[in-house]
């Protein structure tokens, strides 16, 4: 499938290199620079003890309460959607909230050409990163609560009003710390007595500028921004009291939760998570964390030293690893293992791995020839400036003086040398940031090369331009040559740029930030799961749409697989 239907409602999806994406930069620089201060909000939070967190979670779903663990409270399987990286497209983000509400039939594990019935999740698990730029009350509000409630409301009325009660559970993404976790906890912290919240159906102004305006206005009386004070999903209780939590999932199966903030873990949570599950061989953990363990196929250091730190043992048989934070699916197997990573749940979409090398796995999707076609779009998106106006704007401030300004000065071929050696330096800079050239060095020749064509370019528009230009009248002329040339210059500066990100993916030294620039709507999913009552282990369904917004667009089975930790 070449075009994707894209999403025409506000708010639109976050363009990597626009405004509100620049906001949510800032976001994250002031938010690592509190936590480099180790300012930590989780030394303040208490989690419940595992048994009481089961016991209220199996209290709501119907269950006894003193049971040992979940599944025996029920006394039946118990169904999990696990989403990530939610709330960006609106439009996007309520095709996800189809996927997610709608019973499907599904490979039976037990009976190879046999279907079961799989219904809607007892519990509804986000993964991190629940809006996007930051996961404010508002984006939250915006991007994933309207939407995900106007499709519960639009159910047919026996599944709405299935008299099911069902729980609401969440981790923390890096995007959710930028807000300090005040809309994370809006949504996803235990309510108080009495406190009921209305499911709301209409958003608030998605406009920046009044936001601003508003915040401003606020700051200058000393009063505050109003915000809802719990964000409800119809039919969900949220039942957590800290970000991170664990509890008894199924005998000799434990369910732990992990936030690592935007650094690492906590000493107190360390201390907690690593209490809550037991030594593999006698027990087994589905561990749910806010970074995988391999990334594109390497080692991640974070998700490397969280595991480490809650002394998991991610190549045993009783581990399986479930993150989100990259917007794609894959399932590998390290040792005895599983991990996946289903970032699918409404966020930019980002590539497989298309560089030779790294973790083997079992499933990908999109898949590399997918995810090679898909490249080739990113260096005319961006010229066209349908992914921000970012780069237009630093390439226009760093070729203006040249162009516009010249004249007999930059006519000299010393000027001119030493011109063009300043912009391949500061070209060159930024791109070797861009791509790591800090941690690989093989960047830094790459680099260099597209900050030399960079550089050359307002040259080359200037002799086309002159060229084309050459019997228009004199005064016009003195005018048309410098905009013209500029406007040629950025244009194909920006196609440039994009042809690097391209092939910073492509070679495999940076994976994210051609496809986050491409924002694509496609390769939607959330993953089921049915956690087996007696605790022999987990069968999964991963349940996706290619191009979600396409109409008669069907959900289609992209993985299914079973985690049996004591066979």
């Amino acid at each position: 499938m070449r075009h994707f239907v894209r999403g025409k409602e506000s708010p639109r999806g976050v363009v990597w290199f626009g405004a509100g994406s620049f906001w949510g930069h800032l976001r994250h620089l002031v938010s690592a620079a509190i936590a480099s201060e180790s300012v930590d909000s989780r030394d303040w939070m208490t989690p419940d003890e595992p048994a009481a967190l089961c016991a209220r979670i199996a209290e709501l779903l119907g269950g006894d309460p003193a049971a040992a663990s979940l599944t025996e409270g029920l006394g039946r399987d118990v169904y999990v959607d696990f989403v990530a990286d939610t709330g960006d497209d609106v439009a996007v983000s309520r095709a996800v909230a189809r996927l997610v509400f709608a019973a499907y039939e599904l490979p039976d594990p037990d009976r190879p050409g046999q279907f079961l019935s799989a219904p809607r999740g007892d519990i509804l698990f986000f993964g991190g990163d629940t809006a996007y730029p930051v996961a404010t009350a508002q984006q939250i509000l915006n991007r994933v609560i309207v939407p995900w409630n106007q499709v519960l409301e639009a159910l047919p009325d026996e599944l709405r009003n299935d008299g099911r009660q069902r729980v609401l559970l969440g981790i923390p993404g890096n995007h959710d710390w930028y807000d300090g976790l005040d809309g994370f906890a809006r949504m996803f912290r235990r309510r108080l007595p009495g406190m009921e919240p209305r499911a709301r159906l209409v958003g608030v102004s998605p406009v920046m500028l009044l936001q601003y305006a508003a915040w401003a206005r606020e700051f200058l009386r000393g009063g505050a921004v109003a915000k809802p004070e719990a964000l409800a999903l119809s039919g969900y209780t949220p039942v957590q009291s800290a970000s991170h939590f664990a509890f008894p999932l199924a005998p000799r199966i434990d369910l732990i939760a992990v936030d690592r903030q935007l650094t690492a873990l906590d000493p107190r949570q360390r201390a907690f998570l690593r209490a809550a599950h037991g030594p593999p061989g006698e027990s087994a953990t589905l561990a749910v964390m806010p970074d995988p363990v391999h990334l594109f196929g390497d080692p991640s250091p974070t998700g490397t030293e969280m595991a480490e730190n809650l002394r998991l043992d991610t190549k045993a048989r009783e581990t399986f690893v479930l993150t989100g934070d990259i917007h794609h699916y894959e399932r590998a197997e390290r040792g005895e293992s599983v991990h996946v990573i289903a970032g699918g749940g409404g966020a930019f979409l980002h590539p497989a791995r298309l560089a030779a090398g790294g973790l083997p796995l079992k499933v990908c999707w999109p898949g590399v020839a997918q995810s090679r076609r898909l490249l080739r779009g990113v260096p005319w998106k961006l010229a066209c400036g349908r992914s921000g106006l970012l780069p237009h704007i630093a390439l226009l401030l760093i070729f203006a003086p040249a162009v516009l300004f010249g004249g007999r000065l930059f006519a000299r071929t010393a000027v001119a040398v030493a011109g063009s050696v300043v912009t391949t330096i500061v070209v060159g800079v930024a791109f070797a940031l861009l791509g790591g050239g800090a941690r690989r060095k093989a960047v830094l020749p790459l680099a260099l090369a597209a900050a030399i064509v960079t550089a050359s370019i307002p040259i080359g528009a200037s002799s086309l331009v002159r060229a084309a230009l050459a019997n228009l009248w004199q005064p016009a002329f003195a005018v048309a040559v410098p905009c013209l040339t500029l406007v040629l210059a950025v244009f194909a500066g920006t196609f440039v740029f994009g042809g690097y990100l391209a092939l910073l993916t492509l070679l495999g030294y940076e994976h994210m930030q051609a496809l986050t620039a491409l924002d694509h709507p496609g390769f939607k999913h959330f993953v089921r799961l049915r956690v087996r009552a007696d605790g022999s282990g987990i069968d999964a369904w991963c349940i996706g749409a290619t191009d979600p917004l396409r109409p008669g667009q069907p959900p289609e089975l992209v993985d299914h697989f079973v985690w049996r930790p004591f066979t």
